[in-house]
Parts: structure tokens; C-alpha cells; sequence
């Protein structure tokens, strides 16, 4: 009896064929670009270094920059439809990709260009997917494709369509990161102010966004904002006095919109991303704060401190986190070196 063959290429490209003509965008040299775009994604690095490039492709570049207001764009270079410039696009782009940078695919009657474009602003400024996928308008078609984390990505377009591809074996205690991260974060915003809570968001998406392509691993809590006192097991902390007020310093910048307090804001996020990647537990509150930083906390199985420093040291400490969410935390967060992320928070309805 022969063996059954199965191509994984080509359930993908059925799966990105129907999305292309749902988005409105159905194109045979779109489509063999964008599977060979999504293979090349799945664990993309230059020179042993992982890279998280964010790729738009549409059918206007003056139109979606006028979306982005305030702009810039760098046309790096142009060639024949088809599956090799979209590669060339992301191996001569994706270096430069960084730091609000994403790539660019311009589709042309008989070409495609390609080259980089970012929005310019603060460092609250609406991000370039939210422009213009999530707040998008229909009648300008956008896709985009980036990898989420290790051999997992995900294409949007405009329309709200999504495809979630998993190139490797997935655990079924592991999801996407970006679905832990953002359950994360609405537990760290629950109780900040209405009118400054999308703003705390977004800054907050951000910065657990680039501490997950730092791909250090790291372990992190909240509790509420109405303690006033860490839980007994971390008296092994950094305590911060007065804490990291982002939605303090939100509001500060929003009110008036100058370089100091722009500035402010991005030093806030250096630091708490330095946090963040060093040893031990940083510890937010539900109003947006964080509090403490480089906990340890000793597991009463093994009389130990544990410093969740390695797979195995952080896992424990996320289940013994878990354990203690209803009794001091309200959620518990654990990112691996791999970009695996777990999420674990209370069920309550948002106050």
C-alpha cells in the first residue's frame, strides 16, 4: 500500500486563495507570493537573527499614506509579478524593519514595488495595522502578514478576514502569543480611566511587542491597584516608590503634546522593557502600573527560590503564579525564549 502524500503548500494556498478573494484581491501572482512570503516567515532570521517584519500589500501607496497622516517611505526596489520579487522584498527590507518600519508590496499593472514606510508621531501615534487593517476603510484593500512568534503567522486584511497558519507541533496549553499578550494587557488596563485606556493599550502593545522579539523569556504579574502591599511571597522584590505611572504619564503627553513628555513616555518603556528581560517576576497593577520588578519567590515544595531564570525554573514559577491568582494576583504571565506565551488571569466582568 503507497503512502498518502499530503502538501501543506497546497492546503495553504487554497486556504490564501479564498482569503485574496474575499479581500477583494484575487490575483494568481499575489497569491504564489504571499505563500512563498508565509513559508519564509515561519522562522525567518538574517545572520542567526530572528526577525519580525510586518508586510502590507495594496494597490495604492499615495492613498495609504494619506491614511498615516504624518509619513515617511523608502521605495527600495521594483520587479516582475511573481513569487521571487516578493522574496527579494523581504530579504532586502526586513533588516530595515525595525523601529516602526514595516515592508511594503505595492501591486502595479505588470510589476511589483517594494521598499519600507512608517508613520511618524508619538509613541502613542496609531500604529500602521491599526490604520489600516484594524480602523481600515474596505474600499482600500490591505493585507498584512507577520510572523507572531516562532513558526506561527498570521495574515489580516481590511475586510476582518484572518488566516492563523502553525508550522510546527503546537502543545494545547500553548496559543498564539499575540492572544496571551492581549489578554495580559487588558487585565494590566482594566481599571485605568476610560478615556486614556485604548491609549495605555496600545502603549502597552508595543512594549510587550518588542520583549517578545527580544526572545529572552520572561515572567510577569498582576495584582490590584487597590493593594497597597505586595503578597507576602514577594518580600524578595524591587519595589518601586512611587511606581510607573504609564497612565499618569499618558495623560501628561496627551495634555501637552510636547517632546518632554513624548520623551518621558519612551524612557518609561526603555526601562520597564529592561525590567521585563531581567531576571524574576515584574509585578503591574490592574491601573496600568508597575510596582515592582526582579521578584523571586520561594516555592514552598522545594524551600527554594526560584528565579525562573530557565525553561523549566520559569514554568514552575508560572504554575505557582497560576496558584496564586484569586489569592493576591489577579493574573499571571509567562513568556519562553522560544516566544511560546501563557496567559492565565481571573474571570470577572471589566468594572
Amino acid at each position: 500500500m503507497g503512502a498518502e502524500f499530503v502538501s501543506l503548500r497546497k492546503q495553504l494556498k487554497g486556504a490564501i486563495s479564498d482569503f485574496l478573494d474575499i479581500e477583494k484581491m484575487a490575483c494568481p501572482h499575489t497569491e504564489n507570493g504571499l505563500v512563498e512570503v508565509i513559508n519564509a516567515l515561519s522562522l525567518y532570521r538574517e545572520e542567526g537573527k530572528a526577525l519580525f517584519p510586518k508586510i502590507f500589500i495594496f494597490d495604492d501607496l499615495s492613498t495609504v499614506l494619506k491614511i498615516l497622516a504624518v509619513h515617511d517611505h523608502v521605495r527600495v526596489g521594483e520587479g516582475p509579478k511573481g513569487q521571487s520579487t516578493c522574496i527579494d522584498a523581504l530579504k532586502k527590507c526586513a533588516p530595515l524593519a525595525q523601529g516602526g518600519w514595516a515592508i511594503y508590496i505595492l501591486r502595479k499593472n505588470a510589476s511589483f514595488e517594494y521598499g519600507l514606510f512608517r508613520g511618524i508621531g508619538s509613541v502613542l501615534t496609531i500604529s500602521i495595522e491599526n490604520a489600516l487593517i484594524n480602523n481600515g476603510m474596505r474600499d482600500v484593500p490591505v493585507i498584512m502578514a507577520q510572523q507572531l512568534s516562532e513558526k506561527y503567522v498570521k495574515v489580516e486584511g481590511v475586510s476582518g478576514n484572518s488566516i492563523l497558519i502553525n508550522f510546527g507541533a503546537t502543545r494545547s496549553d500553548v496559543e498564539p502569543s499575540t492572544e496571551g499578550i492581549n489578554r495580559f494587557i487588558n487585565t494590566i488596563v482594566l481599571n485605568v480611566p476610560a478615556h486614556i485606556k485604548e491609549q495605555t493599550s496600545t502603549f502597552y502593545e508595543t512594549l510587550f511587542s518588542d520583549v517578545l522579539r527580544a526572545g529572552h523569556g520572561t515572567l510577569a504579574t498582576v495584582i490590584s491597584h487597590r493593594k497597597k502591599l505586595l503578597p507576602k511571597r514577594f518580600h524578595d522584590s524591587i519595589v518601586l516608590n512611587p511606581p510607573i505611572d504609564i497612565p499618569l504619564n499618558i495623560q501628561s503627553l496627551l495634555s501637552s503634546n510636547d517632546i518632554e513628555s513624548n520623551c518621558r513616555l519612551e524612557a518609561s518603556a526603555s526601562l520597564i522593557k529592561g525590567m521585563m528581560l531581567s531576571d524574576g517576576i515584574t509585578i503591574f497593577n490592574d491601573a496600568g502600573a508597575v510596582v515592582a520588578y526582579n521578584t523571586f519567590i520561594k516555592h514552598t515544595s522545594s524551600g527554594h527560590f526560584s528565579q525562573g531564570v530557565a525553561g523549566g525554573a520559569r514554568r514552575r514559577t508560572f504554575d505557582f503564579l497560576i496558584s496564586m491568582i484569586g489569592k493576591g494576583l489577579e493574573s499571571a504571565f509567562m513568556q519562553s525564549q522560544d516566544g511560546a506565551v501563557l496567559c492565565k488571569e481571573t474571570s470577572h466582568e471589566e468594572q
